[in-house]
């Protein structure tokens, strides 16, 4: 386990400051098909994830069937809209401090754009860096959040033919999954079909996690953070497969017991972190994590559930 752990990789940071991004058009681009306005209800889950997620896609070359991928995913984007429709709407305030989604049409934000460089400026994205926000279209954080765009798209052309997809959505629409299946439609309308393979399902009652929730714990209180912030040096970690592979085996000779690779990964990290932090053995550490719900329901539920079902696993 030792020698596995002094064969983690610290990445190199990557010096992307040459990447500079012109911005050719930003629009809002609403569904192609009208649909009547609606109101969708988000769950006591939903209203906690109220945060934006943003996602990089990178494609070395455009497919011939498309010479101009900006185009094509900006009428992928209107078509699948008429699907998801919440993506295209803003949130409202309740008088109980709630929200919900009106469905109003409106739109997405979507950009196209055009960088002076080739995608190997990028390399192999081990290393966080500032200059990939020119990326992603982000709305500024002092927006009311009534006037939200929950869901944006910048699509950004490269010298060498290449592009990178730039997506940020608003987490109480839905969850990783559920985004996902967004893709996956918005995709396979950009290639020719006429709608989605799978339609989602938007209807929240379904699931009533009100009734399902009980809260049994040990309170414990939390500790102050330990660590002085004046100096904080921003650095990846790349834990390779073959690290990964290598932990496996030890704690199978250990253990006698398969172990998945998010077991072995977040217990890598979760072991280096507390011993940074130079936690004393007397204190209790505490690993969270999410872990999707749709399979636990009785019965399970269908797969195009479009609920925030990501839930948190205390450990």
């Amino acid at each position: 386990f030792g020698e596995a752990k002094r064969s983690v990789e610290t990445g190199v940071q990557i010096q992307m400051d040459k990447l500079h991004v012109n911005i050719i058009e930003r629009v809002r681009v609403p569904p192609c098909l009208p649909s009547p306005k609606s109101i969708l209800q988000l769950s006591s889950v939903d209203n906690i994830i109220r945060c934006f997620t943003s996602i990089l896609l990178v494609y070395d070359r455009v497919s011939p069937v498309s010479a101009d991928p900006a185009k094509t995913i900006r009428e992928a984007l209107s078509k699948v809209l008429v699907y998801y429709s919440p993506f295209a709407g803003r949130l409202r305030n309740k008088e109980n401090g709630d929200l919900e989604v009106e469905c109003s049409g409106e739109g997405a934000v979507f950009v196209e754009a055009m960088a002076d460089n080739d995608l190997s400026v990028l390399q192999d994205l081990d290393e966080f860096n500032p200059s990939l926000q020119q990326l992603i279209f982000t709305v500024p954080m002092d927006t009311n959040i009534e006037d939200l765009h929950l869901l944006s798209v910048q699509v950004t052309c490269f010298r060498c033919g290449g592009f990178v997809m730039g997506i940020s959505f608003h987490h109480s629409i839905c969850d990783g999954k559920g985004f996902g299946q967004f893709l996956k439609g918005m995709s396979e309308i950009s290639r020719g079909s006429y709608k989605p393979s799978l339609e989602p399902i938007w209807n929240r009652e379904m699931v009533k996690l009100e009734d399902l929730m009980y809260f049994h714990f040990y309170h414990y209180e939390v500790a102050p953070h330990p660590l002085k912030l004046e100096k904080i040096v921003q650095s990846s970690i790349v834990i390779n497969f073959e690290t990964i592979n290598c932990i496996k085996r030890c704690m199978m000779e250990e253990c006698k017991e398969n172990f998945s690779t998010f077991e072995i990964v977040a217990a890598l990290v979760w072991l280096a972190r507390t011993k940074a932090f130079q936690i004393p053995h007397s204190e209790n550490v505490k690993l969270m994590f999410s872990v999707d719900m749709r399979t636990s329901f009785d019965p399970p539920l269908p797969r195009d559930t479009m609920v925030m079902l990501m839930v948190l696993q205390l450990q």
